[in-house]
């Protein structure tokens, strides 16, 4: 097999989405959550059914995340091999992530660490590419870890 040859713009949509998630990584980690509304859809659905949470507009996901970041005190998201099919102003990917978050409940700390992958739709808006439909599927998970 040879490697894929890729044309100009795909190269430049490639990077869009690379960029994307790595403005969506670091906004979650600095709860800025005005810079993280600018990788999703304001028509978006977010799928958290495999931790227990339902699937939401993104609106509702919003204020659902936002009232974690009283518990939520650190985390870090690692991210793996980009996995991107595009197809014009539409595209697919499916991004490995591990987890790590440093929960606060009662003024005790304890660290969970959890494995899932993004399995997104996004789309070519005016405003560049936008995430339209997470599915977050859980891998594993582990923890209470170590207090922090």
């Amino acid at each position: 097999m040879t490697d894929r040859v890729y044309s100009q713009s795909e190269i430049q949509d490639r990077f869009a989405i690379e960029d994307l998630y790595d403005r969506q990584l670091a906004a979650a980690e600095a709860w800025d959550l005005t810079t993280y509304d600018t990788t999703f859809a304001a028509t978006a659905e977010i799928d958290l059914r495999d931790f227990g949470q339902p699937v939401r507009p993104y609106a509702q996901y919003r204020e659902w995340l936002q009232s974690l970041s009283n518990v939520m005190v650190n985390a870090q998201r690692l991210t793996g091999g980009l996995r991107l099919h595009l197809d014009g102003d539409r595209a697919t990917t499916r991004v490995p992530v591990v987890c790590y978050v440093t929960m606060e409940f009662d003024g005790v700390r304890t660290l969970t660490y959890t494995g899932l992958f993004y399995n997104d739709a996004l789309e070519r808006t005016g405003d560049g590419w936008r995430i339209v439909q997470r599915y977050e599927e859980l891998a594993w998970s582990g923890g209470p870890g170590p207090q922090h």
